[in-house]
């Protein structure tokens, strides 16, 4: 995760450079228009004290310095919203790359940056994590359309992450792989997380609002593991759901 917060913050550092090169220019506009209309109206009076029958014409001068200077103006207040504009689109830009197209929730590289993250001594040993599938995906895929299975996997996805919430975290792990990793997670809140999702499910099912789910998982929890690495027990997370998988019922 190092260098993505080290680019992060390389950009935000770009973006405040700029912001502050924009607002000396900004000071800098400012001050020239008000020397130039001081050192203008100054001069105007001395001539006006030297002969109060002349009116000394506007130097032209002072007319393209004028539109110099509202051009200028105009062209960092657009800067400003240029700037802006840019900002607010690498932040969507940034946003999707780390969210699953589909689904709305993390994507494979979010997964990836956050089991990372659980490679320490603070949260390795209590890491608690979870693989499932939707058993009846490749079924639905093959005796409707890929788009009912979509539209399960989007459902499916949903109801995951606001489970989710309240345990650890949740994301799409690629194609039909769903993944929950937990912060200090023993058997209790294992099972705790498994109610709650199975009764979400269930009451998924019982509206029909589409094709029912079925859901298989492993789990591997490192209290009992000792892994000394965080890939160590997401690996055995998969073998258990090649080999052994258990059904939410």
């Amino acid at each position: 995760m190092t260098p993505e917060i080290y680019n992060k913050s390389k950009r935000s550092n770009i973006y405040g450079s700029i912001y502050i090169y924009k607002i000396i220019s900004l000071v800098v506009v400012v001050i020239l228009t008000i020397t130039m209309a001081v050192t203008f109206f100054v001069e105007k009076a001395k001539m006006r004290a030297s002969d109060d029958s002349y009116a000394p014409p506007t130097p032209t001068v002072f007319y393209i310095m004028a539109v110099c200077i509202i051009l200028f103006l105009i062209s960092i207040l657009l800067d400003f919203y240029i700037l802006h504009r840019t900002v607010s689109i690498g932040r969507h830009l940034n946003r999707l790359a780390y969210i699953d197209k589909l689904t709305g929730i993390p994507n494979r590289y979010s997964c990836d940056l956050l089991f990372d993250s659980f490679n320490n001594t603070q949260m390795l040993p209590s890491a608690g994590f979870l693989i499932l599938k939707i058993n009846n995906l490749v079924t639905i895929n093959n005796d409707k359309s890929h788009n009912n299975g979509n539209f399960l996997i989007s459902e499916f996805s949903s109801i995951l992450e606001d489970v989710s919430q309240e345990y650890g975290y949740a994301g799409r792990n690629g194609g039909n792989e769903f993944v929950v990793i937990m912060e200090n997670c023993d058997s209790t809140k294992l099972e705790m997380f498994l109610m709650d999702l199975t009764k979400r499910i269930r009451g998924y099912n019982e509206m029909n609002v589409g094709d029912p789910l079925e859901v298989a998982y492993a789990r591997a929890l490192n209290q009992d593991e000792h892994k000394e690495k965080i890939s160590e027990l997401i690996s055995l997370g998969y073998r258990r759901l090649n080999e052994m998988p258990q059904i939410l019922s």
